[in-house]
């Protein structure tokens, strides 16, 4: 597997991570452990995979990386089923749709990388093609990566309970666009 798609892999489990460890302190307890456990695992595979600049254990994080949409699935199926809302309370669309989203190109870019693997096994004459890029090319698609990453966790993390109660999040609690000069005296 190319060394840029490792790295974008990297980042979706890193942003993946942290949504769900974002989303743990407005849930309930038995749902916030399972989302506290699976965001310090998503999230130790993204630092795991840029520090050693290999791919770690991807079958297995095929499997935890489907968790979180079926544990979701799961909690929308029994909020429907018992009329009870306040099952997915703690969960907000926006955030789980993000962290679905990581999910899914980790499990599919996974299961192809996977697959053209144990193709290349099966022949006799193993690819000489490098995976290696140039530096400038790959710091540009660690550029391009990084901020699309970015760019989907970060209206995510704001629109968990984590990022609603920051207190910088209001800037002192004033919700208006203006800007609010104290008055000078004594020019």
């Amino acid at each position: 597997m190319p060394q840029i798609t490792r790295s974008w892999l990297a980042f979706s489990a890193l942003g993946a991570g942290v949504i769900l460890l974002a989303l743990a302190p407005g849930a309930g307890i038995p749902v916030a452990a399972p989302l506290v456990g699976l965001g310090v695992f998503e999230f130790g595979w993204g630092v795991a995979v840029l520090y050693r600049d290999q791919l770690v254990a991807p079958r297995g994080m095929r499997v935890v990386a489907l968790l979180p949409l079926i544990g979701w699935a799961a909690l929308l199926l029994a909020a429907v089923a018992f009329q009870s809302p306040a099952i997915t309370a703690g969960l907000g669309v926006f955030p789980m749709a993000v962290v679905s989203l990581f999910n899914l190109v980790l499990v599919a870019v996974l299961s192809v990388g996977l697959r053209k693997l144990s193709g290349a096994n099966d022949r006799t004459t193993p690819s000489k093609r490098s995976s290696r890029v140039g530096p400038v090319r790959y710091l540009l698609a660690l550029m391009i990566g990084g901020i699309a990453v970015s760019l989907l966790t970060t209206p995510a993390l704001a629109s968990t309970q984590a990022g609603v109660d920051n207190p910088h999040a209001n800037h002192g609690g004033q919700t208006t666009t203006e800007l609010h000069i104290p008055e000078h005296s004594g020019h």
